[in-house]
């Protein structure tokens, strides 16, 4: 067999490898015997992608009902120190989330501390876990929140976690609330006042000033910035 033939040979297989190697590589991927065209896998042994982890806090959360005490704790403590490596605000928000399932002293610590924490989406995530307490130390600790955060998507929050507490105690705070400058939150702290007491004084800043303060409400009273904004999302 002479080299001439040998390299049309060699020449041949190499142009069958390299149209097979394109084909496969625009369905995603090259042939298992081709080592040098599989795709490189990006993940790092051991370490979870932030969605995964995301999904796995989840879960975790999903099981607080059924879960037994001493897995309750295992939760707590793994979520807890989570919290204290974890750089990803987003995952920090769903340990907080998580941790708001499992309320013990243990997560009543951490969910405290997450109220300072520096990025707000995990304050607003720490205030929907407290509000998920019922009690008088829950109305306390959101009520500094909404007083003292620099953040308005923050105090928010903790307005509508007020609400959601459905605490007595809460009316008074919600009633500061309704002194605020800025009629989104005006209009939260009627909402959620609407849920602490059961009352319906719709979107009038001035009646539900008066029904806080003792006062009977009374139904003539020009509009505010507050029920304009609220009657155009009112439900």
């Amino acid at each position: 067999m002479s080299d001439a033939y040998v390299k049309r040979i060699l020449a041949c297989l190499l142009c069958v490898v390299s149209v097979a190697a394109t084909g496969c590589a625009k369905m995603g991927g090259g042939p298992s015997w081709v080592p040098f065209l599989k795709k490189a896998d990006s993940r790092v042994p051991g370490v979870s992608a932030p969605h995964e982890r995301i999904q796995q806090i989840r879960e975790m959360a999903k099981e607080a009902d059924r879960a037994s005490e001493s897995r309750k704790r295992e939760v707590v403590a793994q979520l807890s120190a989570s919290m204290r490596t974890e750089e990803d605000s987003m995952i920090r928000a769903e340990c907080v989330r998580a941790l708001g399932e499992y309320f013990d002293a243990g997560a009543e610590a951490v969910l405290r501390a997450s109220l300072s924490d520096p990025d707000a989406e995990v304050r607003e995530a720490a205030c929907e876990a407290w509000g998920k307490q019922p009690g008088a130390e829950t109305v306390a600790v959101l009520g500094g929140v909404l007083t003292g955060d620099i953040d308005l998507d923050v105090r928010l929050a903790a307005a509508r976690a007020l609400g959601r507490s459905k605490d007595p105690a809460a009316v008074t705070v919600l009633g500061e609330a309704l002194e605020d400058r800025d009629p989104a939150m005006q209009y939260r702290a009627m909402l959620s006042l609407r849920k602490v007491t059961g009352k319906d004084f719709g979107v009038d800043v001035n009646r539900w000033q008066q029904y806080v303060r003792g006062e009977t409400p009374k139904t003539e009273e020009p509009f505010s910035m507050a029920e304009r904004f609220g009657k155009m999302f009112y439900d």
